[in-house]
Formats: C-alpha cells, structure tokens, sequence
C-alpha cells in the first residue's frame, strides 16, 4: 500500500494503550508486505461494520422507537454541516501540530501533506484493536517526507505526549466544572465506577510513558527483561531479542539526538502545541454537543464535555477495530440519564456516522486515491 511497512516491537510514548509495546513503523523501497497490510485494514472495516450495526440494532430495540422521517427531517443540514467541519478541524489541528515539531528540528512539512499524514493515521487507528496503528503509519509517512527515523519518531511521540496531557487537562477541567456547579454528575452508578477506573489508568500510563520520555534510554531497561523472557525469546526466534534491542538501542540514539538540538526551540513549540492538542479536543467534544442541540435536548454542556472525554479514555481500551460495538453501546448507557429514551437510539446513529464513519470514507478516499495515483506513475525498468 505505502511500499513495503515493516513492524518492529518497540516501547514507544503513547499512554492511550495499556503496556507500552506498540510497533514501530520501517520502510523499504520494495513491495512484499502491503498485501498483508491491506488486508489487515479489509477485515478490520469489516468487523467495524458488523459490530457496529449490532450495536445500534440493540440500542435501538433497548429503546423500543422505530426512527421515522419526521424525526430524520428534525435534523438541521447545517448543524451536520458544522459538525462534520468539527471533525475535519481536528485533522487540521493534527496537521499544524506536526508541522510545529518538525519546523522546530529545522525540517519543513507542508500544510497539505500534514492533513494527508494526520488523516492516514486517524483512519488506520479506526481500522486497528485498542486504536492502535496511527502512530507508526505516521512515523512511516513522516520518513517519506524526508525525515530522518529519529526525528519522525519523534514528533510522533511528543505529539502523542501533548495529546494525551491536553485530554488529561480536558478531563479534570470538565470534572471540576461538575463539581463547582453542584448539579451532580448525571451518569449510572457502575459507569462512573468504570470511567474513574479508566481516568486513573490513563493517568498512570501517561505518567509512565512521561518517565520513560525523560530519558528514553530508560526503555531499554523497562523492555530488556521481556524480550529476554522465555515466551517472547521464542516468538522472536534465535537472536531475535537482541536483534529487537539493537534497533531500540538505534532508534533511542536517533531520538535522542533529533530532541538535543532543538530543546530551546521545542520548549515554546509544545505550548503550541498543547493549546492545539486542547482545541482539537474541545473541537470533538463540540459535535455531540451540537446533535443534542439539534434534537432539542438540553443536556449541561459539562456533562457533555465529561462524558465524552472520559469516554475516549475508556475506547482505548477497547480491543475492537475503532472500538466498534463497545462505542455504540457505551456511548448509549453513559448518556441514558441525558437523552430521552425515544432520542438515545438516533443520537448514536448521528454521532457514529458524523465522527467515526465520516472518518473512515474520508480516510478510504485519500487511501485509494494515492493508489490510484501510484498505479498511474510509470515504473523505472
């Protein structure tokens, strides 16, 4: 698909997925492994769809209302309008995100081809178990943009960091809003147990990969004893674990040096790009916002905020492509107390279609787009 994507285990910053083992993304000129990749993304988008219908198939029975044209005609076209603007904005938020970091290593990364890296990314996390995928996809386009694999490494790793502390600052403001207001937290009792569980979880990952950030050499450390372990020494194969430590070895030196020359010029570059990282977030907390409003329901924007946010934390857990199934029906029992019973079933439907399936046909165009495109390129004999 994007030549040949080789996957290496590599401890990588991302507090969003429980363990910090995630691949790293290499490149080679020649083809071999695309058709894997592909097909991976294939069943991927297959198991979402499935699981997905489902889902809303017993949101809807649960609630017992058959969705009529007179409710779909209640819809204000330019409210979806706006909140598919939303959703792109978080592309270009992504997009200008990336551009800071790599401006700030001296490197220059267009406009165009941020959103294009930004929307690659968004769209093979949809397709992958616990959302993982997007950061090493990056890593890859980032390398075919002339970067080195430090320095690709690295704007991944500290946009991700920005990314995951700017959800953090999105949560706590949005909690200590509904604690300030005194109105109470209107979500059932076992899922405020599962959403402080998943906020505390988050947070201590997020801490962990914050340490190892500090000084990535200290990821040799943390992953040397399980490469070497019994189980993983096997799956890798004779020499494997060694092999595994000398490109973690590689890759640190890389990403150190591409951080060492650009520490001064980083320090105003991460404010930016954690007001960009918050923007983005509010961007999609805004779009369920917007679907209730266009109903008619009058739910507390700091519920909203809330129950969104913390819901993105527990999709990370989710071992499902996109956290299909599990988003639907999640995303209906945390707003049962909001939404009235006969609305519940279309507000999912509308927040599905307007943040996640328009993520992947937008995706799926650019993809086969650049297919296409390079299909038609004459090849060197």
């Amino acid at each position: 698909m994007w030549g040949r994507l080789e996957l290496r285990w590599v401890i990588a910053c991302r507090a969003e997925v429980p363990v910090g083992l995630i691949v790293e993304a290499g490149c080679e000129a020649a083809g071999g492994d695309s058709g894997k990749m592909d097909a991976r993304l294939v069943r991927g988008l297959i198991i979402a769809l499935i699981l997905g219908t489902v889902a809303l198939l017993v949101v809807f029975k649960i609630s017992g209302v058959n969705v009529t044209w007179s409710d779909l005609m209640r819809i204000d076209p330019i409210v979806v309008a706006v909140a598919l603007a939303l959703v792109a904005a978080t592309w270009v938020f992504d997009s200008l995100r990336m551009s800071a970091l790599v401006r700030a290593m001296g490197e220059n990364l267009g406009f165009w081809s941020g959103i294009r890296v930004a929307i690659t990314g968004v769209f093979v996390a949809s397709l992958m178990p616990f959302n993982a995928g997007g950061e090493p996809m990056q890593i890859y386009l980032l390398r075919n943009e002339g970067l080195s694999m430090g320095q690709a490494s690295a704007v991944v790793a500290v946009k991700t960091f920005c990314n995951a502390l700017a959800k953090v600052i999105v949560a706590f403001t949005a909690s200590s809003w509904i604690v300030l207001s005194g109105i109470g937290w209107r979500v059932p009792s076992q899922m405020k147990v599962v959403l402080l569980t998943a906020y505390s979880l988050y947070v201590a990952f997020f801490l962990f990969a914050l340490f190892l950030m500090a000084d990535p050499r200290r990821i040799e450390t943390v992953v040397a004893p399980i490469l070497r372990s019994r189980i993983v020494a096997r799956f890798l194969g004779d020499g494997g674990p060694e092999r595994v430590l000398r490109s973690i070895r590689k890759w640190t030196a890389e990403f150190e040096t591409s951080l060492d020359g650009t520490r001064r010029r980083l320090r105003w570059t991460l404010l930016a790009v954690i007001y960009l990282s918050v923007a983005g977030w509010l961007a999609l907390i805004l779009v369920p916002t917007m679907i209730l409003a266009a109903l008619g329901i009058g739910a507390p924007s700091e519920q909203v905020m809330a129950n969104v946010i913390l819901f993105h934390m527990i999709s990370s857990y989710v071992p499902t492509p996109g956290a299909s199934g599990a988003a639907e029906l999640g995303f209906a029992e945390l707003f049962r107390m909001v939404i009235p019973p006969a609305l519940i079933g279309l507000t999912v439907a509308l927040w599905r279609l307007l943040t996640y399936y328009f993520t992947l046909m937008v995706g799926g165009a650019l993809t086969i787009g650049q297919l296409l495109r390079r299909a038609m390129e004459p090849t060197e004999e």
